[in-house]
């Protein structure tokens, strides 16, 4: 049976926690709107505590978005979850996320609280949020670097005092899959009804592959910012999570209930607002994922795109023509003739060949061809000179 999968998108918090991203009121309104019409279940959408600018943009959010649960997150103490409750309670859906360290590490040098204080500080911090609503999640802060019996000490007492998801966090990206996977089966021998958000970080390149692990271990949410952003390397990047799920839903057993054809647009307002563009080999959305520059992959796609695409620029909310043939030094005939038909040039085969030549020898001498490049071959090779007939027989004379 296939199960749906839950998602916490934390863009607005964990995303804006970037360096260098900080987004106004209205930007943070619009991209919620943006996430919440994609179908995405609960919106972390700010640290109210922080200061009356972000508070009131999380009260914004609360009073504007109904079509998402709206979350506010905190420390465990008393005072940052009534102000994050502040924030949210006009919400039509709402809920906060209080959190603590629970890492021998961040007890010692961060909190300078034993095991005992930091329990009993997530107990009450629990029972306060539970005065507001029932909808108390609780994140135990560098979970994978926690002692395991600590771990299910501290989840239990949050149970026991009613939280409703209990998210385990990889905050520093330390966790290998296997071992993450482990962590959640253990967790839930000890309590069979916890309900799990995998919160992973990117700092070793294995966010989604852990997010991913502990979904099929357990877990029912997991915890994603759009481009990957977040502290550091970024969290567990929405669309990549999102698509994996949907292109292998069969063999996971997982689903998504997401509008992955609005995945473009969303990546491209989180860009525009946070001043930062994905890789260009960024997974999904980067500007090339669905460029080809090898002259065999190019061959294949030209008769069919399934030969080297498994993902459709359709599924994501790009047209069909987004696919790129790059004309570079590894590029075919075949890529060169279809560049040049979009230009509106019908090669015989003999001129294509004389083009192939020309463009070779120029980017001999340039990096990456321009539009104007490519027109000057194509009437080049149609009206050929003397001087470029010798190159054609240059190039294809026997080496000696």
């Amino acid at each position: 049976m296939t199960r749906i999968v839950k998602f916490y998108e934390t863009t607005l918090r964990d995303g804006e926690q970037t360096p260098g991203i900080n987004y106004f009121a209205e930007e943070k309104l619009e991209i919620a709107r943006a996430l919440a019409d994609m179908g995405f279940d609960t919106l972390d959408c700010g640290f109210p505590i922080s200061g009356q600018p972000e508070f009131e943009a999380v009260q914004l959010i609360a009073r504007n978005v109904s079509n998402a649960e709206i979350c506010a997150i905190g420390r465990a103490f008393r005072e940052d979850v009534d102000r994050a409750w502040e924030a949210v309670k006009d919400a039509a859906q709402s809920s906060i996320q209080p959190f603590i360290s629970t890492s021998p590490l961040h007890r010692e040098h961060k909190l300078g609280k034993t095991r005992a204080e930091v329990l009993e500080m997530a107990r009450a911090t629990v029972a306060r949020g539970r005065e507001h609503t029932p909808n108390i999640d609780f994140a135990l802060e560098d979970t994978t670097r926690t002692e395991h019996d600590f771990i299910l000490e501290v989840v239990g007492a949050i149970m026991k005092e009613g939280a409703r998801f209990v998210t385990i966090c990889d905050t520093v990206g330390y966790a290998l899959p296997w071992e993450f996977g482990e962590l959640i089966d253990e967790i839930r021998r000890e309590y069979p009804t916890v309900r799990i958000s995998a919160h992973c970080h990117n700092d070793l390149g294995l966010a989604v592959a852990n997010a991913l692990t502990a979904l099929q271990h357990g877990a029912e949410r997991a915890d994603t910012c759009v481009n990957g952003l977040g502290e550091r390397a970024g969290n567990a990047a929405t669309e990549e999570l999102v698509m994996a799920i949907r292109t292998r839903h069969e063999d996971l057993g997982l689903d998504v209930r997401v509008d992955t054809t609005k995945i473009v647009p969303t990546s491209r307002l989180v860009a525009r607002l946070s001043g930062m563009q994905p890789q260009w080999t960024k997974a999904i959305v980067g500007a090339n994922a669905f460029a080809h520059g090898g002259g065999i992959h190019q061959d294949g796609v030209l008769k069919d795109a399934r030969t080297y695409e498994i993902v459709r620029p359709e599924d994501i909310g790009l047209p069909a023509s987004d696919r790129r043939m790059f004309v570079g030094k590894l590029s075919g005939r075949a890529a060169l003739n279809a560049q040049l038909r979009e230009l509106g040039y019908e090669l015989t085969p003999e001129q294509l060949g004389r083009a192939f030549v020309l463009v070779k020898n120029l980017l001999g001498k340039k990096k990456t061809l321009e539009e104007m490049d490519l027109r000057q071959c194509a009437a080049t090779a149609i009206n050929p000179t003397a001087a470029v007939q010798a190159l054609e027989a240059e190039e294809s004379a026997p080496a000696e």
